[in-house]
C-alpha cells in the first residue's frame, strides 16, 4: 500500500511552531500527514539526535522540513530510516563537520549575522545558543543520500543567498528561488512553501 509521507515541520532558533501555521493548513488541505514539534534549541547535535528520535517514531516515510537554524538540524537529523526526504526553507544544509560560520566564511556575509553575538540566546536556553548555532559542527549531512528540495529567500538578512545556491548545488537540490521573500517566508510565502514541501512529498510517495 502506498504511503504519504509525514512532513515533519521543524521551526527555527527564534521563533516557535507557530511560523507553519498558514504552511500546515494548506497541506492539511492537500491530505498531507504534519506534524511541527518543537525546536528543543540544545545544540546542532543534540536537536538533530532529538528530531531523528521524533522521526524514526513516526509510522511511516517521513519527509524533513527545516526553517533557519532548523534547516541545519533536519539535514544532519535526516539519516533515520525512515526519512526519504528533506526540505530546507531559507537555510544552509551543511557538509559533516561544517559549521554554518564555516560555511559563512566562504561568501559574503548576511546582514545579520555579525549582529548575532556569542551571548545572545532565546527565550528558555540556559547557553548562548546563537553562538552555538553559528559554531556547532555538523554531525552528519543527510543530503547525501536523501534527495532535497531547497527555497531561497532573496530578501533574506539572515542567510547568504550565495551560501544557499552553494549548498543547493551541492546537495543537487531542487531549488526555488523568492526574490521578495524575507526571513519568516512560510508567513509571507505560505502557498510557495507549502507547493514546494507538496513536490518533495509526491516525489517521495
Amino acid at each position: 500500500m502506498v504511503t504519504t509521507p509525514t512532513a515533519l515541520l521543524l521551526h527555527g532558533a527564534f521563533t516557535d511552531a507557530s511560523v507553519w501555521l498558514r504552511v500546515t493548513a494548506r497541506l492539511r488541505h492537500h491530505a498531507v500527514p504534519v506534524t511541527a514539534p518543537a525546536n528543543p534549541l540544545g545544540g546542532l547535535a543534540a536537536d538533530a539526535a532529538y528530531i531523528s528520535c521524533v522521526a524514526s517514531r513516526i509510522a511511516g516515510p517521513v519527509v524533513l522540513v527545516g526553517h533557519a537554524y532548523g534547516g541545519t538540524v533536519i539535514s544532519a537529523a535526516g539519516t533515520a530510516p525512515n526519512v526519504v526526504g528533506l526540505v530546507s526553507i531559507a537555510a544552509y544544509a551543511l557538509a559533516e563537520g561544517e559549521s554554518v560560520r564555516d560555511l559563512e566564511r566562504r561568501f559574503p556575509s548576511p546582514t545579520v549575522a555579525g549582529r548575532l553575538g556569542e551571548t545572545a540566546h532565546p527565550p528558555g536556553t540556559g547557553h548562548p545558543f546563537a553562538g552555538l548555532a553559528r559554531t556547532e559542527a555538523a554531525p552528519a549531512a543527510a543530503w547525501r543520500t536523501r534527495p532535497s528540495w531547497m527555497l531561497l529567500a532573496g530578501a533574506d538578512p539572515a542567510s547568504s543567498p550565495e551560501a544557499v545556491r552553494f549548498c543547493a548545488r551541492r546537495a543537487e537540490a531542487t531549488l526555488l528561488e523568492i526574490g521578495d521573500a524575507a526571513h519568516t517566508v512560510p508567513l509571507s510565502h505560505p502557498a510557495d512553501v507549502a507547493e514546494l514541501i507538496r513536490d518533495a512529498v509526491r516525489a517521495t510517495t
